[in-house]
């Protein structure tokens, strides 16, 4: 406490009519001298009282925010290394995001500012500046959620005392497109092949057609799909164990998206296509070879563009041009809120469907379903294809 018993004091300098205060740091010390832009002595103690409840009152001011956040995102630096050892979900992805986002957009704007002056006024002009470029709202948040994680550990290490909070952006995502019951039914009646006539599909194509096979039957996001090894396959059981996922820049992830693990059902119909696809796997003893294998580089799974180059390779072939896909925004993710929107539509209870798709809650997370729980989401599943439909197009070589 000063003199006064109060935490800050409020004094004039040599020749100014301004007040300036200085205030009691946790250490001991007194703050460097701000100007509170006040004549009178009252008015510059209110000033400080009003700036002291702000919490803003700091140790050091001439850090800028590109020299506090250098290598900040760093997967061995503290931020991704507290979140691992407390045992928060946290990938090398996340962190190359979050380092893209924070290169790409926070330090070309305010990189060169002092910690300090990030007060609610600069990261509004952030957050529209970003917004008004033409980024969606949830890229917009998710750089306002980047900036709050450097400022909460600026805050922890004393350099500042406040943290501005600001409303976020309106997220209003482009909806993504799904096709109808009947299209499904007639893109999986037809042979996925190569565009060469009276050529046997190969092994590519065969991937791609069982990739979306299983993708339609079972919400597998993409990564998951690609992170399935012959382990995860129980043929005799009918069903997968999905566990793992697959990152295109790090590699298998020891976990899924939502870091839950689940048994999914699989129809007679997939079975029969993933049992063709495992008698072409490279290493059919090896339990660890992916069930989507690569064959441009062993040990990998295959790679993305051949399933999404078969799905819009078959749409096309039942009318859908390249336009008429994007213009409805149907991608390969497009499967997995097909299949969701195909069990709510058959009334499929909506924790069973999180369940399977792992987009469990934490107030769902002690729900487990077995298998023999499972009939309804088996009728929904059989019904994808008629008995017609389930012939990928002949022998694959």
């Amino acid at each position: 406490m000063s003199a006064h018993g109060k935490p800050f004091t409020v004094f004039k300098r040599k020749n100014s009519r301004i007040y300036y205060a200085q205030f009691k740091l946790p250490s001991g010390q007194w703050s460097a001298a701000k100007s509170t832009g006040e004549t009178s002595k009252g008015s510059a103690e209110r000033w400080a009282i009003e700036y002291l409840s702000a919490g803003q009152i700091v140790v050091k001011e001439t850090v800028t925010l590109a020299e506090f956040s250098k290598d900040f995102f760093s997967w061995e630096a503290p931020w991704a290394t507290n979140k691992r050892v407390t045992g928060k979900r946290i990938s090398r992805h996340h962190c190359q995001d979050c380092a893209g986002l924070l290169e790409n957009h926070i330090l070309p704007r305010l990189g060169k500012m002092k910690l300090t002056h990030i007060n609610e006024t600069v990261i509004e002009r952030l957050r529209n500046d970003i917004y008004s470029n033409g980024y969606s709202g949830n890229t917009t948040n998710r750089v306002l959620q980047v900036l709050k994680a450097i400022l909460k550990a600026a805050k922890k290490q004393s350099l500042i005392q406040f943290i501005p909070e600001v409303e976020p952006a309106a997220n209003k995502p482009k909806q993504k497109g799904i096709l109808t019951i009947e299209e499904v039914r007639r893109i999986f009646s037809i042979e996925w092949k190569t565009q060469a006539i009276h050529c046997h599909p190969s092994k590519e194509t065969f991937m791609g057609y069982a990739g979306n096979v299983l993708a339609a039957s079972t919400g597998l996001r993409m990564g998951e799909l690609q992170a399935l090894t012959l382990s995860d396959v129980h043929l005799n059981e009918s069903y997968l164990y999905v566990w793992r996922s697959w990152d295109k820049m790090y590699g298998l992830n020891e976990t899924t998206k939502t870091g839950r693990a689940r048994n999914i059902f699989i129809p007679d119909t997939v079975k029969a296509v993933l049992s063709q696809l495992i008698k072409l796997n490279p290493e059919p003893g090896n339990s660890e070879s992916f069930l989507f294998f690569s064959e441009k580089t062993p040990g990998k799974p295959a790679e993305p563009a051949i399933f999404t180059r078969s799905l819009y390779t078959a749409m096309r072939s039942i009318g859908i041009t390249e336009e008429q896909r994007r213009a409805r925004n149907i991608t390969f993710h497009s499967w997995r809120h097909w299949f969701n929107s195909l069990l709510i539509n058959a009334r499929v209870p909506l924790q069973k469907i999180q369940s399977l798709t792992g987009h469990l809650t934490a107030d769902m997370s002690q729900h487990y379903y077995h298998l023999d729980d499972m009939a309804d989401v088996r009728q929904v599943q059989e019904s994808i294809f008629s008995p017609e439909s389930n012939k990928p197009g002949g022998d694959v070589h």
